[in-house]
């Protein structure tokens, strides 16, 4: 066996439901998936990514003390089909079908026993669309996102797969440059960069229940990347800006004015990826996502934005080097507090995970993969969490929204929209 990193360890404390903590991407295929073949691609893949033949096993609360065990993997286990047609015959629309079986699957969460990862081949009337699950212990999004990779990369066999990709290919929530010497201790720097005042109060915070809805927005990735340029921004802070207005034409829905809204973003760590997968190596940022001023332009408050995002990833080189912070997440999990803490929590607003997908084109047994979208886990009382993937000219929004946010979910789509189309006018300094 093997031991838990500090960092397995601090994340596995943090799965305290009411929905398991796993991590998603949902493939839509350009045509029909045969369920048989897959699974021997799967099997032969398997060989060159031992990372998937590992479970972790945990006796008690004290995830320091948990270990991983190697162990077979029979594919059939994890590789699984599901029909999306209704019992009556009829079928909704096969990608809104594909969001509701995707709730559906990840409440259900995977079994212990065996290597917490899936694949389900939905399929639906014209397409079909693969579901991969994984708990966040086993995988985390910058080490999924290479190994799905590999698993949908025409063509695939023992020995024969395409290495992973390099520190500097390597895809992240928001990239972290190398750490420049900064003139105050790490520790500090790194503690520093999780902290900031307080989030406005809102009923946008409350504690999360079991089940939750998904809701997707596809912008096109030049013209996101083209934004941002302009201003001297980056993907992720005109993601980030998206987000920001959103919730708060959201709230002021409710009757609500949000000056603080705070929003924790990771940051993944440059660290070379192997066979293995290197886990759990991330940092995090909060920032308070400034409020538009009168008279403002597009481009001068992404320029702004973007000062603000840049100063606290100058602080976050630091949070990776000490144990510190996930420690005391450990330790909050061993002492049964985790889920009751964060339920109250105050310190942000959202979450909101941006990374880069796989450069070139995936396919499953010579059908093009046509689009990813990402699922990202909930934590405590945030009711809506923000995950971002490009793919193939696409930045692909996903919202996790709670039940008590679900009779809103037109209204955020159509705010995200209007802030897309807000920020893509008068976009020049």
């Amino acid at each position: 066996m093997e031991r838990f990193t500090i960092g397995d360890a601090a994340e596995l404390a943090g799965d305290v439901g009411p929905d398991p903590r796993l991590i998603g991407v949902l493939a839509e295929t350009a045509g029909r998936v045969d369920t048989e073949r897959l699974r021997a691609r799967f099997a032969a893949a398997l060989v060159d990514l031992p990372v998937l033949r590992r479970r972790f096993v945990q006796r008690g609360r004290n995830t320091l003390a948990a270990r991983w065990e190697t162990m077979d993997c029979p594919v059939e286990e994890h590789v699984l089909e599901l029909d999306l047609h209704e019992p009556d015959g009829h079928a909704a629309e096969d990608g809104v079908a594909a969001l509701r079986a995707c709730e559906r699957l990840y409440a259900e969460g995977l079994p212990e026993d065996r290597p917490m990862w899936r694949v389900t081949v939905l399929h639906g009337t014209r397409r079909d669309h693969l579901l991969f699950l994984a708990h966040h212990v086993l995988l985390d999004g910058t080490v999924a996102q290479p190994v799905l990779g590999r698993l949908l990369t025409d063509p695939v066999a023992p020995g024969e797969l395409p290495p992973l990709p390099t520190p500097a290919e390597t895809p992240g929530s928001t990239a972290a440059a190398p750490p420049r010497r900064l003139p105050l201790p790490r520790l500090p720097l790194g503690l520093l960069a999780g902290i900031t005042h307080r989030a406005s109060a809102s009923s946008l915070l409350s504690p999360i229940s079991q089940g939750f809805h998904l809701v997707t927005l596809g912008l096109p990735l030049a013209e996101v990347h083209d934004v941002g340029h302009r201003a001297g921004a980056t993907v992720n802070d005109v993601l980030l800006a998206m987000v920001g207005m959103a919730i708060r034409q959201l709230a002021a829905s409710r009757g609500e004015h949000l000056r603080r809204v705070v929003m924790s973003v990771p940051v993944t760590r440059p660290a070379p990826l192997d066979s293995q997968g290197t886990r759990n190596a991330v940092g995090a940022f909060a920032i308070a996502v400034p409020e538009l001023q009168p008279g403002e332009a597009s481009a001068q408050y992404l320029a702004r934005l973007a000062k603000l995002t840049r100063r606290r990833k100058a602080l976050v080189h630091g949070f990776w080097a000490t144990p510190v912070f996930s420690l005391g997440l450990a330790a909050l999990g061993g002492l049964g507090l985790y889920r009751p803490l964060f339920e109250r929590q105050h310190a942000i607003t959202t979450l909101v995970t941006n990374l880069r997908g796989p450069a070139g084109p995936l396919s499953v047994d010579g059908l093009r993969i046509t689009s990813l979208t990402p699922i990202s886990p909930a934590l405590g009382n945030v009711c809506l969490v923000f995950a971002a993937l490009s793919y193939a000219g696409q930045l692909r929004i996903s919202v996790r929204l709670d039940h008590s946010v679900w009779p809103d979910e037109a209204l955020l789509v159509q705010a995200l929209e209007d802030a897309w189309s807000w920020l893509g006018t008068n976009n020049s300094l």
